[in-house]
This record gives C-alpha cells, structure tokens and sequence, in this order.
C-alpha cells in the first residue's frame, strides 16, 4: 500500500467533472431537440391550417389554381416561424402529394395536408454517436376543406343527380356538414 497518494483527489474530481460536465450537456441537448421539434410541429400545424382553409370560401372548381396559391401561403406561415434559428432549414417543408390530385379516395382524402423533414445531432460533442443525425418529420394531416363551388356541385348532384348549370336559376342552400 502506497503511503503517498496526494494526487488522488484531483484525479477523482477530473474524472467525476468530465462525466457530470457530458451528461449536462447531453440533457441540454436533448432539451434543444425537444423544443426544435414541438416548434416545428407548431409550426408545420399552422402552415397546414392555412393550406387547408385557404381557398374554403372561393366559388371555383379549379382545384390547380387553388391548390397552387394554398400551398405558397402554407410555406409562406411555415417561413414566418423563423425555424433556422434552430437548426431547421425550411427547404424540408412540402405539400403531401395526395393534396395535389382532384379526386380523392375517402383514405387519401385523410392524407391531405403538409409535412416538413428535418434532422438534428444527438449529442453535442459528437463523441458519444460520431456525428449521427436523426431524421425527424412533423406531419399535419387534418383533411382539405372543400371550396364552395365543390359544396355546390355536390348538393347539386344529390338533389338533381347531374351537376349544375354553370348559370342555374336556382339557389343554393349549403348547410355546413363537410359537404
């Protein structure tokens, strides 16, 4: 047994330091990522509110038109969220392609919406996962609202079973049921 064991203690604090000082920022980073992705589930959220409620109150059938302008103004709310800032770069984001056909099955009718892809570090340092990323997505899948031009053509081929006259004397009441 040696009688000289002055250095001890500091060998003991540097290796308990090292190890409290790795597993604090490993909690931050875990925080950062957390709070990254509610952010971008907030933000991907918001975009697909306004995709999906864009055009609800235009009196058009041409979904192209509408789909087109709905999609700019989803990535324009996505933008304003200033998502860089933590990491995530915008050009992720994207309209799901179900959102961008005119006739919908009643399953693919649920997958209309937007979704970002984006991908964070694990760990800080890159020590403990050599610098692997993972890829995260936030998807936001509420259903397209239909135009009222849509609501029209279907109360109209339930009442008369063909669409409607483009200049149809009749007047149409559209009771609010998802049409």
């Amino acid at each position: 047994m040696k009688k000289q064991q002055s250095g001890q203690s500091t060998i003991e604090f540097l290796f308990c330091f090292v190890f409290a000082v790795s597993f604090i920022l490993m909690v931050f980073n875990v925080s950062i990522n957390y709070v990254s992705g509610y952010v971008a589930h907030y933000a991907t959220f918001m975009a697909s509110r306004v995709f999906l409620t864009h055009s609800s109150t235009f009196n058009t059938m041409g979904p192209g038109d509408t789909i087109a302008m709905a999609s700019t103004k989803a990535k324009t709310t996505f933008n304003n969220y200033s998502l860089n800032v933590l990491g995530i770069n915008p050009s992720g984001f994207a309209v799901s392609s179900a959102a961008k056909q005119e006739s919908l099955s009643a399953d693919e009718y649920l997958m209309v919406g937007v979704y970002t892809k984006f991908e964070k570090r694990i760990d800080l340092i890159g020590k403990i996962t050599g610098q692997k990323k993972l890829e995260l997505i936030s998807e936001s899948y509420l259903g397209r609202e239909p135009t009222r031009g849509v609501c029209v053509q279907r109360t109209c081929f339930a009442m008369f079973g063909t669409d409607c006259p483009d200049n149809s004397p009749v007047d149409y009441t559209i009771y609010d049921d998802g049409c």
